[in-house]
Parts: C-alpha cells; structure tokens; sequence
C-alpha cells in the first residue's frame, strides 16, 4: 500500500474515531506509532490496516483478508503469492460494500466484542 493510500486510510478512521489519538486506541497502539506510520517512518502491517477498513465500514472479515492479500503478494515465496491470488479470488466472489460508521465506531467495537468474547480453550 503506497504511503498516500495510508494516509488517507488514516485520517478517514480520525474522523470516524474523533480523533487519531482515539482511533489509535481503537486499533490497540501507540498514537506516536500511528504518526510514524503516517510518515513512512513505521510500516503499518495487515492488522493495522485491516482495523483501519474496519473502523471506516467494512466488513471485518473482508477488511483484514485484504490487508493480508496485500502483504502476501508483496513477498518473494511461491506459497504466499500463491494465497494472495486465493484470497483475491475469495474477495473478487463478495462484493465490497462500505457502510459508513457513527463516529462512536460501534461497529468496530462490536466486532472485538464478538471476538474476544470467544475465549479459546
């Protein structure tokens, strides 16, 4: 994902959020590792990205896959490039529908809820 693609991802969330302090909270880092994701100094990995999809709307099962494709296309492995066509094709099957979030980002909240309150045994 190239910088200014982030950037945009990031200030959209801010707004959705409140505020990027909030929204690095909501994605569980620090604010200062948020600006320097923004300045290119930090790379933001597929969590990240996909908790920033997520926050703006889109489906949480979608928005992560997506930011796993990426990664996995950007890697030299014959496997991994081989999982992100499997992905790609697996999103190309869904459409992708953005619902736009309050700025209380309950949608985003729910689903850690629903995460985490599936504890593993």
């Amino acid at each position: 994902m190239k910088l200014e693609e982030l950037n945009d991802l990031i200030e959209r969330a801010g707004i959705v959020a409140g505020s990027q302090r909030k929204l690095a909270d909501l994605l569980d880092i620090a604010h200062p590792s948020l600006i320097q994701m923004k300045q290119g100094k930090r790379p933001a990995n597929w969590r990240v990205r996909g908790g920033l999809r997520a926050i703006l709307g889109e489906d949480p099962a979608r928005a992560f896959m997506a930011a796993m494709a990426e990664d996995l296309e950007q890697s030299e492995k014959e496997d991994e490039i081989k999982a992100a066509a499997g992905f790609k094709a697996m999103l190309a099957a869904f459409p992708d529908e953005e619902k736009p979030l309050s700025a209380n980002t309950q949608g985003f909240d729910s689903w850690r809820k629903r995460r985490d309150s599936n504890p593993r045994e």
